[in-house]
C-alpha cells in the first residue's frame, strides 16, 4: 500500500485532509511521514513478525501512522477507540510481538490506567502534535514529534502473503479475536472495489466511519488512496459538518451506515454526492428510494465483513433494484450452505459462503478457523437469497450478532462478562429491535439461589466494562438455581 503513496510523492496537492481543521498531508509529506515512522518502527524491532496497535478516532496523524506500520512489515492491529475496560485488556494483553501502542490523546486519557497494567506494552506513542505527551506509568511514553525526528530509513519491503492488518472481530466464531489479513488481500480487495464502484482520481472521499473498522478502512480510505483520490477524514461522525462539506463540493463520495444517510436527508443535505454507498447494516428500501429521489444520486449497497472485506456491490446498472446487496465483486466466488451441511451452488436461499483472494488469512487462534471455514469456503453467518439472475438479497443472520448504529456486538462477549458475576449462573443476550438504530442488547439471567442481585446492579457490572454501544439496556431475571 505504501508504494501507492510513494509513486505519487511528486504530485501537488493534498492526499489526506482533516475535515474539522483543514490540516493537510500532501502526497509528498505523507510519503515522508511513512518513510520516517516506518524506519523508526523497524529500528525498534517492529518489523516482520511484530505487531503494532493503533487506537484512535479518524485523525490524519493516526491514519498516516497506520500506513507507516503497514510499510514497516509489522502487523497493524486496529483497536476501536471506544474500547474500554475488559474489552481493551483482552485486545492488548498477551499477544505475541505486540509491544507498541499508538493512540490518540483522548483514548489515552480514558484508558491510561488500563494500559499501564498491560505488561507486554512497552512503548506508547501519542498521536498528536502536543509537545508534552501524556505519561503512562511504567511505559515509555513518546510524542509523535520524537518519532518523526528519527533519521532511520525504511528498509526492505513486505511480501504479498505477509500479515498486513487485523481487526478484533469474529462474528462467525462468536467471540472477539483478531481476524488477520495479508497485504495482497488488502490491496487487491480495495483495488477491485474501487474499480467496480467507479472511484477514481477525481473522487474526494469523506472518511466518516471509523478507519479501525472495515467500511472506513477499505471503502473510504484505502480504495480511494490506491486510485490517487483525496481522503477527507472526519474525526467522528458529524451530520452537520458532513452536510456542509457535501453541499459546497468539498467531498463527492460517502460510504457509511444507513443512519448517516437518514440524517443527511433530515437536514436536506444529501445532494452533491457523486457516489453514495451504504453498508454495515441492512438498508431499508424506503430509505434507499427516498435518498435516490431527493439526492439525485442512487444509494448503492455493499456487503462484507471483517473476515472477508467487501464481497458484493450494487453496481449502478442495478441501482434501481431496491433491497439488493448487489452481485459478487470480480474475483469473488459464492456458494450456499445446505441444510445437511454440504455446499451447493446458487440460486437459492442459505448461509452465504465465499472465496476471494482478500478473504482473511485466518483468526489468531488456529483452532477457531474450523468454525469459520467449510471445505475452503468462508462462512459468513448471513442468510442470503441469490436469484436466478444472480442478484443477492439479505434475509437474516445465523451468527449471534447484534447491530447497533452499524456497530457489531457479539452477544457471547456480553454473556461471558455477565457470567463472571459471582451471582450469575447462566446468561443469554440477544438484540431487541430498536427502530432506526437497529438493535439494542438485552439479557436474561439465572441467578444463584439466595442471590439479592438486582437487574440494575447486573447492568452496571457489565456496562462499566464495555464500550458505550455494547451496553446492555435491560436485564430480566428468569429464575434462581
Amino acid at each position: 500500500m505504501h508504494e501507492e503513496i510513494f509513486k505519487r510523492s511528486s504530485r501537488e496537492g493534498c492526499a489526506l485532509i482533516q475535515a474539522e481543521t483543514g490540516y493537510c498531508y500532501t502526497w509528498r509529506s505523507l510519503a515522508s511521514f511513512i518513510e520516517r515512522v516506518g524506519g523508526w518502527l523497524q529500528s525498534r524491532g517492529a518489523g516482520l513478525g511484530a505487531q503494532v496497535a493503533v487506537a484512535s478516532e479518524n485523525l490524519v496523524e493516526a491514519i498516516a501512522f497506520s500506513l507507516a506500520v503497514l510499510a514497516s512489515g509489522a502487523r497493524l492491529v486496529l483497536i476501536d477507540p471506544l474500547t474500554v475496560g475488559e474489552d481493551l485488556v483482552w485486545q492488548l494483553e498477551g499477544r505475541g510481538g505486540l509491544e507498541t501502542l499508538a493512540a490518540s490523546r483522548s483514548f489515552l486519557e480514558r484508558n491510561r490506567e488500563a494500559v499501564a497494567r498491560i505488561d507486554n506494552i512497552k512503548t506508547v506513542v501519542e498521536l498528536s502534535n502536543n509537545p508534552q505527551p501524556l505519561e503512562v506509568e511504567g511505559v515509555e511514553s513518546l510524542g509523535l514529534g520524537e518519532v518523526l525526528s528519527s533519521s532511520v530509513t525504511l528498509e526492505g519491503d513486505v511480501g504479498p502473503e505477509d500479515d498486513s492488518f487485523s481487526i478484533y472481530y469474529a462474528g462467525i466464531a462468536g467471540r472477539t479475536m483478531q481476524a488477520i489479513h495479508t497485504h495482497l488481500g488488502l490491496w487487491m480487495g480495495s483495488k477491485v472495489f474501487a474499480g467496480t464502484a467507479g472511484i477514481d482520481r477525481d473522487t474526494v472521499s469523506l472518511l466518516a466511519t471509523p478507519f479501525t473498522h472495515v467500511l472506513g478502512l477499505q471503502a473510504s480510505l484505502i480504495a480511494p488512496l490506491i486510485q490517487g483520490a483525496v481522503v477527507v477524514a472526519m474525526q467522528k461522525w458529524n451530520p452537520k459538518l458532513a452536510g456542509e462539506l457535501i453541499s459546497k463540493g468539498a467531498v463527492n463520495y460517502l460510504a457509511g451506515v444507513p443512519l448517516m444517510f437518514q440524517q443527511l436527508l433530515e437536514q436536506g443535505a444529501a445532494g452533491g454526492l457523486r457516489l453514495a454507498v451504504s453498508a454495515g447494516a441492512p438498508l431499508p428500501p424506503e430509505l434507499q428510494k427516498r435518498f435516490g429521489s431527493e439526492a439525485g444520486t442512487p444509494l448503492l449497497q455493499a456487503y462484507g465483513m471483517s473476515e472477508s472485506l467487501i464481497l458484493t456491490f450494487q453496481t449502478p446498472g442495478i441501482g434501481g433494484v431496491e433491497g439488493t446487496i448487489g452481485v459478487p465483486l470480480p474475483g469473488v466466488d459464492i456458494s450456499l450452505l445446505a441444510e445437511d451441511g454440504g455446499v451447493k451452488p446458487p440460486p437459492g436461499v442459505g448461509e452465504l459462503l465465499a472465496q476471494a483472494p482478500w478473504v482473511m488469512k485466518g483468526y489468531e487462534f488456529e483452532e477457531e478457523n474450523s468454525k469459520a471455514f467449510v471445505d475452503g469456503w468462508l462462512r459468513t453467518g448471513d442468510i442470503i437469497e441469490v436469484t436466478g439472475q444472480g442478484l443477492m438479497f439479505f434475509r437474516g443472520v445465523r451468527k449471534r450478532i447484534i447491530k447497533y448504529k452499524g456497530y457489531a456486538i457479539l452477544a457471547r462477549d456480553l454473556e461471558v462478562i455477565l457470567e463472571s458475576h459471582p451471582d450469575v449462573v447462566e446468561a443469554r443476550v440477544w438484540g431487541e429491535p430498536a427502530g432506526d438504530v437497529g438493535q439494542i442488547p438485552v439479557a436474561r439471567v439465572v441467578l444463584r439461589a439466595g442471590s439479592t442481585a438486582s437487574p440494575e446492579e447486573l447492568m452496571e457490572y457489565v456496562n462499566r466494562r464495555v464500550s458505550f454501544y455494547k451496553k446492555i439496556r435491560r436485564v430480566d431475571i428468569e429464575g434462581y438455581r
